[in-house]
């Protein structure tokens, strides 16, 4: 099958869960026999390392001017399947060369009802329970924001297949758009991300696995508001009120806002706790399940509900335990608590309590992590999840011939 990938970046190193789902989904369906080609809408960052192409993927990273003739020309060669994973906003140049191609759009964040993409209301960071075109977006992200946001809207009401990776995002997106969506939980390489993965290549990260004198708390995914970015400083100070001395790791980056760990790292100076914060902008996919397991806990303490989760699922895989504030996708994730613990981070000192708990008793943090790792093994095994994802791609070609097959006779009437 001849398939194009329109995606916002490929880059995983900086743990984007977007990023790393299509890198790792791209190589696989590679590996399976697809001629794939991926086309990023976002140009690499001038900071940002060389790019990690998948595996047997044709990759092009044009300017953003170039975009919209980079993808006429994909789209000239005549794609079987265009499997769009671009967050919003797309250009209208894009998404009007894409009216007549045979779309898969994939719900990678929450940028089909928020023109913000999490669902948090500006400036309070407060859980939306509204959607555009019903919630006043124009007053929270700016009235040029939500009208960049339209052409996206309208690929999502149209496409011939929509997709999501969680059940709550499935539910609210189908009564937004009064249209079809199919459910398609994230998977994880449960060989990769394991109990006791191989040893990291990054010194920093091998000093954290070989040092284990200290109790260490790691952020799951990158610190962007959704997640609770800004709001790290406090946990890390309740925990260390709580049990001096515990580790606070903070991987990743918030593209949004890249300064986010210089100012945390500035912050805990003030407050005497720079040696408890541990800052890793860059994370290699190789490396990630040996820091995953130089941990003790996994913390989410973010309010906004994951599209996606996959960092809580490679944290399930390598069997951390995880604690994590009651949103909609993580009491999915963790089954309402069988496979992880949920405690509001509204204070914060509840989700403190409940990570303390758990660095003081081993036997428990050992049940839970066997739990969790059954629950990723379960629930999200990549192999599966990528032939589901052929299945959809069939499903497009099949509903793309019966529109052509229905257009002579609409046009003869």
């Amino acid at each position: 099958m001849r398939l194009l990938v329109v995606t916002a970046g490929l880059e995983p190193s900086t743990l984007d869960p977007a990023d790393g789902w299509m890198h790792e989904l791209t190589a696989r369906l590679a590996a399976r026999g697809h001629r794939v080609t991926a086309l990023c809408t976002r140009p690499p960052e001038p900071r940002d390392p060389p790019p990690e192409d998948p595996a047997g993927v044709t990759v092009w990273r044009p300017a953003e001017c170039d975009v919209p003739s980079v993808l006429g020309a994909l789209l000239a060669q005549e794609p079987d399947v265009v499997h769009v994973a671009a967050p919003g906003p797309l250009a209208a140049p894009v998404t009007s060369a894409l009216a007549d191609a045979p779309v898969l759009l994939d719900l990678l964040d929450w940028s089909a009802l928020c023109p913000a993409g999490d669902l948090l209301a500006r400036p309070s960071g407060e859980p939306c329970l509204q959607h555009h075109p019903h919630a006043p977006c124009g007053t929270c992200v700016g009235r040029s924001r939500v009208r960049a946001m339209e052409p996206l809207l309208a690929m999502a009401r149209r496409a011939h297949r929509t997709v999501a990776h969680a059940a709550h995002v499935r539910d609210r997106v189908t009564l937004a758009l009064q249209r079809g969506v199919s459910w398609l939980p994230v998977g994880v390489d449960a060989t990769h991300f394991s109990p006791e993965p191989p040893p990291p290549l990054a010194p920093e990260i091998a000093s954290l696995a070989s040092d284990r004198t200290r109790s260490r708390v790691v952020v799951l995914g990158p610190p962007t508001l959704a997640r609770g970015g800004p709001r790290l400083l406090d946990l890390l100070v309740s925990l260390h009120a709580r049990r001096p001395g515990t580790e606070l790791v903070v991987p990743g980056v918030d593209r949004d806002n890249p300064d986010l760990l210089h100012i945390l790292l500035a912050e805990a100076k003030e407050f005497g706790v720079a040696p408890q914060l541990r800052a890793l902008p860059r994370v290699t996919r190789a490396d990630l399940p040996a820091l995953l397991a130089a941990c003790d806990v996994g913390v989410a303490p973010g309010l906004a509900p994951e599209a996606m989760g996959r960092p809580i699922v490679e944290a399930l895989a390598v069997g951390l335990p995880v604690v994590a504030h009651p949103s909609m996708s993580s009491r999915e994730l963790l089954e309402g608590g069988a496979a992880g613990v949920l405690a509001s981070s509204e204070p914060m000192g509840k989700l403190a309590d409940a990570i303390v708990s758990l660095l003081a008793d081993s036997g428990a943090r050992r049940a839970l992590g066997e739990r969790a790792r059954l629950a990723a093994l379960e629930r999200h095994d990549l192999e599966r999840v990528v032939y589901d994802t052929e299945v959809l791609y069939e499903s497009v070609r099949a509903a793309r011939r019966k529109r052509a097959e229905r257009r002579p006779r609409h046009a003869a009437a």
